[in-house]
């Protein structure tokens, strides 16, 4: 098939589109390189090179998701089967700190790609929600119908965007598959969320602080997320179906901290929960795998000690 992945040369988006040239699809990627105003050149850039020499051959557009004229010429030059949507905001707080350049990002951009994509007809929609639209966890590894309370601004687009994605099959009849993964973490990423951050405390300032060491995170190896991301575009049964897709095992953050710290010698300093973050833990992610065969397999004894492998080599660590 010919796929257009936004946001395909970002952390998600780069080991997808290698596992779909992988399966002989053809790839298209936009991109604009977005540092969100989060991080810096010297960190991106090399790891920028990096995505880009890990990838497969594929087309590239540059320009930014929310120019509408910019994506109708990307449209303009094939025929595209599915679009994956990956170019969004990492974490919420990044939004937090970006709240119009994150609302452009996150809502025009999408109906921006869901007109087109009617206008096109592209058959699939795959989008990237979040498992922060669940806001705090009521129950033990919620499924995909759990009631949605967002406590973010990040979480709440994400839904907003779920919520249209249903809408343009209700008035298009473009099919879409929604993913809403949880605590990812893996080679090539910036350093944004949880383990890279206290990997990087641990080596910089040999003391990592953790909040709320006994909150439980669903940690998802990317490459992991990546294959749930392939199947969603390729697989007939995600047509117009909302998945989990986490490893599926919560585990203590002061877990994830130890891993780091028997790598790492450091001192990890244990403080209060973030009020900022809703309390989660375990996603069940078994419809997809039930569904597709789908099959997350990597551990944080086995994710983490990879990550650092990778870790130690960048040249910038210094410059933290």
């Amino acid at each position: 098939m010919n796929i257009l992945i936004l946001g395909g040369h970002g952390f998600i988006g780069h080991h997808t589109a290698k596992v779909l040239a992988d399966q002989a699809h053809n790839i298209t990627v936009v991109d604009r390189h977005h540092t969100y105003g989060d991080y810096p050149d010297w960190e991106y850039k090399p790891i920028l090179e990096q995505r880009l020499k890990y990838m497969p051959v594929h087309n590239f557009a540059f320009g930014d998701v929310t120019d509408l004229k910019f994506m109708q010429s990307v449209f303009e030059t094939q025929s595209f089967d599915v679009v994956i949507d990956l170019a969004t905001y990492p974490n919420a707080k990044m939004v937090k700190r970006n709240v119009i350049d994150a609302t452009e990002n996150m809502i025009t951009a999408t109906a921006i790609a869901l007109d087109l994509c009617v206008k096109h007809h592209v058959k699939r929609f795959v989008l990237a929600s979040s498992s922060m639209v669940y806001g705090e966890f009521v129950s033990s590894a919620p499924v995909e119908t759990a009631v949605c309370n967002p406590l973010t601004l990040y979480g709440s687009y994400k839904l907003q965007c779920e919520q249209m994605c249903k809408i343009w099959y209700k008035e298009h009849g473009l099919e879409y598959s929604i993913l809403r993964p949880s605590a990812l973490y893996g080679t090539r990423d910036t350093v944004v969320r949880v383990i890279s951050k206290m990997a990087v405390a641990a080596l910089t300032q040999g003391q990592m602080q953790v909040h709320g060491p006994d909150n439980r995170l669903d940690f998802s190896w990317v490459t992991d997320v990546a294959a749930a991301f392939a199947t969603a575009a390729t697989h007939t049964a995600c047509a117009n179906e909302i998945f989990n897709c986490t490893r599926g095992n919560g585990r203590r953050i002061l877990e994830a901290a130890e891993i780091i710290q028997q790598r790492i010698p450091s001192k990890i300093d244990c403080l209060p929960h973030d009020s900022f973050y809703p309390n989660r833990d375990t996603l069940n992610s078994n419809k997809l795998q039930e569904l597709t065969g789908w099959n997350p397999t990597i551990d944080i004894e086995q994710g983490i000690p990879e990550y650092l492998d990778w870790l130690l080599t960048q040249s910038y660590l210094d410059r933290f």
